[in-house]
């Protein structure tokens, strides 16, 4: 029976090991250094309707290489960007999947430092993470119509976020990465690695539809009742 949600990873790129520049919280960190998995698979995005938040502290998180040369399951460098948000399929559904993004963050020893609100672009103007397709690594997971941008009409700071539309080419084992690369605005946004840093994203998803929400109803009715037995 599938299950209700489609796991998420943070992934991060070590711009610092890879001789970058610290250009401040949130300025083009560049492509430079390995990229590693934050927490790979461990959070759950909910079909809900509701904003959520998630965090990840990076000075308590696993680690997992992803790929480049510096990638080696540890945390290097004192800075780096955040290089894509992955959510890996385990609905056994290919979707379609309806996601927005809202308030990216980082949190050091001095506060919270809003990385992009999404406020003030137009409808569609891709920030921050590129088409679903986009990433050559994840292309092939991804059936053809897959779309990215601001969306004005929803938010949970304001009344702007980022909407992301994608079908996997089936219901298996797939994947999608959205990758910050060459974003046309707020690309490879660099975050800290020290100061007690955390990164949170504030996501709301939808349940697929028409069938797909039978399906995943269903999956998370099924998994209430065993947890009640």
């Amino acid at each position: 029976m599938p299950a209700s949600g489609l796991q998420l990873s943070l992934g991060v790129r070590e711009t610092a090991a890879g001789g970058g520049a610290d250009v401040g919280i949130g300025g083009n960190a560049g492509s430079a250094g390995g990229i590693e998995f934050v927490d790979l698979d461990a959070k759950t995005i909910l079909f809900d309707g509701l904003w959520h938040a998630y965090t990840w502290n990076l000075s308590t998180a696993t680690y997992t290489a992803f790929a480049g040369t510096t990638a080696n399951s540890v945390l290097d460098g004192n800075y780096g960007s955040i290089e894509h948000l992955r959510f890996r399929n385990n609905t056994g559904i290919s979707g379609p999947f309806t996601i927005w993004i809202d308030y990216v963050v980082n949190t050091v020893n001095t506060g919270p430092v809003v990385i992009q609100s999404f406020e003030g672009f137009a409808d569609g103007t891709e920030v921050i993470f590129q088409e679903p397709s986009f990433s050559g690594s994840t292309s092939g997971n991804i059936a053809p119509g897959s779309s990215s941008g601001v969306d004005n009409s929803q938010g949970f700071d304001g009344t702007a976020s980022y909407k992301v539309n994608w079908s996997f080419v089936d219901g298996g084992d797939r994947w999608v990465r959205l990758t910050t690369f060459g974003a046309p605005n707020t690309p490879n946004p660099l975050i800290r690695f020290d100061q007690n840093s955390q990164v949170t994203v504030y996501m709301m998803a939808v349940v697929p539809e028409p069938a797909s929400a039978v399906v995943l109803l269903l999956g998370g009715a099924m998994t209430l009742l065993r947890r009640r037995r």
